[in-house]
């Protein structure tokens, strides 16, 4: 099982690092190194690239009111560690491959809140169902007050398609979980009972990821945190954008923004270095902006969005005594999980 396991990380790295190469690859064609230098070093820093990872980490501090909130029907945690939570799970992402940060995060919330290691991934997928829906949502307004490209317009497509399928998912579990049980119990009477009754209370305690979905005015909250999130994040391609001298429009960051969250779902190497990258240029291409001003752009984004949640998400790992690596299997091996752990206080 172990040798397996390894086999398919092994295989991930190799899928993420060539998508990174890719997709580089396609970002540097045709462009003028010399003139992505000048562009990069002529930009006007102050204030835009101190502005930037400020919003940016404000977002992560929006980002754990929500998990907060998302948490609320099965245990209390502080917003500051939840906070934590989340922005643990981000650095985890830019410095392991496979988005191993997503067993990170849910290790973390684990430990934190003793809750189950099969709620805690079922509210990570929660969160990034939201984020993908909001992402979306986002494209779409956009899309009405500016036309898109074929490709553009693709990706529009194809969010939709897998986002609202979801939603779909999502309602029909929240509005059927004793069929959905009796169902796992069917599929699973061949197996030995307790197998089968480990998978069925497994998928019970995920499903229980939408509860606070059943409460409207909690349902509202989350929905409206969510959306801040990304109006947060957006501030952030905004300010940006006078540092490159374009205009600061609220559209160009929307797209931006839309364009580039959507095209890092592509597998890549830690950081998403390359679907970045290239999504975030192109975005800034359908708007006219020369292709070395895009990608100084794109370049200096993932920069003051990498940097700071990165050192502040392996300090916090470090104060909360958590083992990158050992998170990491530890959660991809749930017998391993701890019972219980102190955290710093708020």
């Amino acid at each position: 099982m172990t040798y397996s396991r390894d086999r398919k990380r092994y295989y991930a790295i190799i899928i993420g690092v060539a998508f990174s190469a890719i997709f580089l690859a396609l970002a540097l064609r045709r462009i003028d190194l010399h003139g992505l230098e000048q562009a990069v070093l002529t930009s006007h820093w102050w204030p835009w690239y101190v502005l930037a990872p400020i919003i940016y980490m404000t977002g992560q501090l929006v980002r754990g009111v929500r998990c907060r909130r998302i948490l609320r029907p099965h245990a209390e945690i502080s917003t500051w560690d939840a906070s934590n939570v989340v922005i643990c799970g981000y650095a985890a992402n830019n410095v392991l491959p496979a988005r191993m940060g997503e067993l990170v995060r849910a290790y973390m919330l684990t430990r934190i809140t003793h809750v189950s290691l099969s709620l805690s991934l079922a509210i990570t997928f929660l969160e990034r169902f939201l984020d993908g829906l909001a992402i979306t949502g986002i494209l779409v307004v956009t899309g009405f007050f500016m036309p898109l490209p074929e490709w553009g317009r693709n990706i529009l497509w194809i969010a939709c398609a897998v986002f609202l399928g979801a939603l779909l998912a999502i309602v029909w579990v929240m509005a059927a979980k004793p069929l959905v049980l009796r169902m796992v119990r069917t599929v699973t009477a061949l197996l030995p009972a307790g197998m089968a009754q480990r998978i069925v209370s497994i998928v019970d305690r995920a499903i229980g990821a939408t509860d606070c979905l059943r409460d409207p005015p909690l349902a509202v909250e989350i929905i409206a945190l969510s959306i801040g999130v990304w109006l947060v994040e957006g501030s952030m391609f905004l300010v940006i954008l006078p540092a490159f001298g374009l205009p600061a429009k609220p559209l160009w960051a929307a797209l931006a923004l839309s364009v580039t969250n959507l095209g890092i779902l592509f597998p890549s190497s830690p950081g998403y270095i390359g679907p970045f990258h290239y999504f975030c240029m192109q975005a800034l291409l359908m708007v006219g902006v020369p292709s070395e001003t895009a990608l100084g752009y794109a370049i200096v984004t993932h920069l003051l969005s990498y940097l700071p949640v990165t050192v502040w998400g392996l300090a916090a790992l470090a104060a909360y005594g958590v083992n990158l690596t050992t998170a990491a299997t530890s959660a991809a091996s749930p017998d391993a999980m701890p019972v219980a752990t102190t955290a710093p206080a708020e």
